[in-house]
């Protein structure tokens, strides 16, 4: 065995090891991770060169990926969510409920052009969401319905939008302009069918109610 292949098994076994016992020392496997790729770096193993090559475009769409999920995580802690949701109960507080829904609805999708996660956007807006539409009035079920739904559709408005869009991205296949532009038809049209579809989905799941009772 040369020495880069030493190297590599002993950092392996050494991270293997650290895995197994990081919930008696107490460390976070992300530290392992990359603990064992600065290893591998430092001592020429693995380089800078073989990443690109190996990772490309995906690569690259993961670091920005991590950078703004951090961002937009952090927006949520400084308190920049509640904030947001006490203005727009001010704002749309003289309109029907109707008008609030939809108003709601489609914000609600807009903003997700500020987050790279569906979980962060969902843990962020959706209760906040949720709490303005029933003071103005909005039947509960329809509007949490419609911002589950709207929390799955707007998944292809930008690369970053879901993580699994980052395969499509790293594939090359689609440009990134390409999907900005894909993405927002998509979304839209998808938001006008569930707008519509979701009033009728409730009416029918009261009407099957009354009707098995």
């Amino acid at each position: 065995m040369s020495m880069k292949e030493w190297i590599m098994g002993v950092t392996f076994f050494g991270m293997i090891l650290l895995w197994a016992l990081s919930p008696v020392l107490n460390i976070n496997l992300a530290i392992v991770a990359f603990l064992g790729l600065s290893v591998l770096i430092l001592a020429n193993v693995y380089t800078l060169e073989d990443i690109r090559q190996g990772g490309g475009d995906a690569l690259e769409t993961f670091i920005w990926f991590a950078i703004l999920y951090m961002m937009s995580t952090a927006l949520d802690d400084m308190g920049f969510m509640k904030t947001l949701g006490a203005q727009l109960a001010d704002y749309i507080s003289g309109y029907s409920w109707v008008t609030v829904y939809i108003l709601l609805t489609v914000l609600y999708i807009a903003i997700h052009y500020l987050f790279v996660s569906q979980t962060a956007h969902l843990l962020a807006l959706y209760a906040v969401f949720l709490q303005v539409a029933v003071s103005a009035g909005v039947p509960a079920a329809l509007m949490a319905f419609m911002l589950s739904f709207a929390t799955n559709l707007f998944a292809a408005i930008t690369p970053q939008a879901s993580s699994s869009n980052i395969l499509f991205v790293g594939s090359g296949f689609l440009p990134s302009k390409d999907i900005y532009k894909q993405g927002a038809v998509i979304t839209v049209l998808n938001t006008i069918i569930f707008l519509l579809a979701t009033p009728w989905i409730m009416w029918a799941s009261e009407l099957l109610g009354v009707m098995n009772n």
